[in-house]
């Protein structure tokens, strides 16, 4: 596998869902050598096929007020970023190099949310988040097949 996309969180609260809403929106679009994933929460039990992965991309809900869609570059993190079964990005990256002897080159995007209300549908702004998101995951997977064709 090369790419690896998991949206995660709650599809019960609101916008909380708008990881998995990306992760099915590009689901839907059945594009080579990607495996999507749309999970409630990150757990260790990924870590296998993280480990897998040529590169990853984790789509979440921002819940810091941020009016933007941003994407970050994630590193492993062994600084307990563990709450019981649920784990960070980078948490989840270092448990998949301490078990598995690698992970992934691995980009966060977090779409902007402002709505939590059990059982709301997303909200406008988290909708065209999702837009946003999924446009930037079909940009960066173009461009990395680009730049694997260029390499000899």
């Amino acid at each position: 596998m090369h790419y690896l996309i998991i949206g995660y969180g709650n599809d019960l609260r609101g916008d909380d869902a708008a990881g998995r809403v990306a992760a099915d929106t590009i689901a839907a679009l059945h594009l080579p050598d990607v495996t999507v994933l749309s999970v409630h929460q990150l757990t260790p039990e990924l870590a296998p096929i993280l480990a897998q992965a040529h590169e990853a991309v984790f789509l979440d809900a921002d819940v810091s007020g941020c009016q933007v869609v941003r994407v970050t570059h994630v590193l492993p993190r062994t600084d307990g970023q563990y709450a019981g079964h649920v784990a960070t990005p980078g948490a989840l990256l270092a448990l998949a190099r301490a078990v598995y002897g690698r992970s992934p080159d691995a980009w966060l995007i977090s779409i902007p949310a402002i709505d939590f209300t059990l059982g709301a549908p997303l909200s406008p702004q988290a909708h065209d988040g999702v837009v946003q998101a999924v446009d930037i995951v079909h940009h960066m997977l173009a461009s990395a097949d680009r730049a694997s064709a260029a390499e000899p």
